[in-house]
């Protein structure tokens, strides 16, 4: 960089990363696969049996949502390597340098209410914690279907509590963390808690089935629902639930400290193994659940507390979940937020306030209420709305760095108000536009457009929002391009 850069668009955080940072070699990198493909991945797997799905069909469309992911995922993070910047600093080239306030903040609102969520699968962990040491669990094994309503219901002076002490805890472990420069605790977690979250799950994962063999045998020999007109949208919302939206907006944050592209590739090989072993896990446990009381257990702490009858055994995997959920929550809901108020607020945001804020809007925002209310509601509100959300950002940032930029960037005039990215008053017309119009598309049903083309496009928000925001964006800057809108320079 040549050192002549704005104040207002620069601080030492999201300064691109020197070279003696950038070491994250291969295991850091596929190691952030592992610790994120957590409980929460399991139960991507158990709402697929939910949703009428067998266990194979639940395993080869998890697979589908990986490979789909892959594309724009690895192109996405191929700027953060190779110039060693975070998301909201990369979408300055895209979005113009105030435009990528846009991305930024729809990006804080998925973080958000996730943190919300993860918040509320740390609470029923540490509560089913307290239930088997005080011989309480037992109360489950009445009732054949277990969710986290009735939960909440038996014991809601315990849950509430629960979960207030649980956002004060968590709070202060993050205020005391400061990983925003991500290079030793980040680095540690990504070393350390991996493979002990694989461990820990497959030990989870064998002990469950070696209870019931025969519910095992029968649950993978369920029949196959069939791809009919009526399964279509079931089809497309559980697709949906399994392209990593977020994690392809987000994952710059991470592989900035990513050696060189090399590492980074071969680093991404954990998301189709991880992942898919573990939703895999999901779905066979709530098979299980399903052949025993003819309704399936989707809750992966609720899978635990009803259905392991060994105190001991069922406290150590709590205790476990409890800890891997907080760890996802690090890496994927607190970090990239982070980043996103330090973008908007260079100059005047602390780690301390920052996770005040975040602690604050990820329980207001209320996406846990939605997962409170069942599994179906959560995925085709929350998961859909969001992934409509995130889908055509990704399709403008592969369109614009990939074809129209060819992977090259001018690095100093991503710190300049007068640089190649002002483009129109710091705005990229072209993106917003773009934005503006796809946007309505996918979401035309909520507005009472009811033709079944748009449900679809609904149904399919981030796969339909990719696509026509990719095609859109190279539409308009062939028509709207001009030579004020210039784009980027080649460094």
């Amino acid at each position: 960089m040549d050192g002549n850069h704005d104040r207002l668009l620069w601080n030492p955080d999201i300064a691109p990363v020197e070279k003696n940072v950038k070491n994250w070699g291969y295991l850091p990198l596929l190691g952030v696969w592992a610790s994120i493909a957590a409980p929460n991945s399991m139960l991507v797997g158990s709402a697929g049996i939910v949703f009428g799905f067998n266990v194979i069909q639940v395993i080869l469309i998890a697979l589908a949502g990986d490979l789909i992911t892959l594309i724009p995922l690895i192109i996405q993070s191929h700027g953060a390597v190779k110039y060693g910047l975070a998301e909201p600093q990369l979408d300055r080239t895209r979005f113009g340098i105030w435009g990528t306030y846009i991305p930024s903040w729809i990006r804080f609102f998925a973080a958000m209410g996730f943190f919300g969520v993860q918040t509320f699968l740390v609470t029923e962990a540490v509560m089913g914690f307290v239930l088997e040491i005080t011989g309480r669990a037992v109360v489950l094994a009445s009732y054949k279907s277990v969710t986290p309503a009735l939960l909440v219901s038996l014991f809601p002076n315990l849950f509430w509590g629960t979960f207030i002490s649980i956002i004060i805890v968590q709070t202060i472990i993050l205020i005391l963390a400061k990983p925003i420069r991500g290079s030793p605790s980040l680095k540690f977690l990504g070393y350390i808690m991996p493979w002990v979250s694989i461990i820990a799950l497959t030990f989870t994962f064998i002990y469950f089935v070696s209870l019931y063999p025969a519910a095992l045998v029968s649950a993978l020999h369920q029949p196959y629902a069939p791809l009919s007109i009526s399964v279509i949208p079931i089809f497309l919302i559980f697709l949906v639930s399994n392209i990593h939206a977020t994690q392809v907006i987000s994952w710059p944050d991470m592989m900035r400290f990513g050696k060189d592209f090399k590492h980074m590739v071969v680093g991404q090989i954990g998301l189709p193994i991880f992942y898919t072993l573990v939703v895999a896990y999901g779905a066979i446990m709530s098979a299980i659940t399903e052949v025993l009381t003819k309704s399936a257990t989707y809750d992966p702490s609720l899978l635990i507390i009803r259905f392991i009858t060994v105190p001991a055994i069922a406290i150590f995997i709590l205790i476990f979940y409890s800890f891997t959920t907080l760890n996802t929550n690090i890496f994927s809901n607190v970090v990239p937020p982070i980043y996103d108020l330090n973008n908007t607020f260079p100059s005047k945001l602390t780690w301390f306030r920052g996770t005040i804020i975040i602690t604050a809007l990820g329980i207001l925002i209320g996406a846990w209420s939605l997962y409170l209310k069942g599994i179906y509601v959560y995925f085709s509100t929350w998961i859909l709305f969001i992934s409509g959300l995130l889908g055509p950002i990704a399709g403008i940032i592969v369109a614009d760095y990939a074809v129209l930029k060819g992977f090259k960037l001018n690095i100093d005039d991503v710190y300049k108000r007068n640089g190649s990215y002002t483009y129109l008053k710091g705005f990229n017309p072209v993106s917003i536009i773009t934005l503006i119009i796809t946007f309505f598309i996918v979401f035309a049903p909520l507005y009472g457009i009811k033709y079944h083309i748009f449900i679809i496009l609904k149904d399919a928000s981030w796969i339909s929002g990719f696509v026509i925001a990719f095609i859109l964006y190279l539409v308009l800057s062939l028509i709207l391009r001009d030579k004020k809108w210039e784009k980027a320079s080649e460094s």
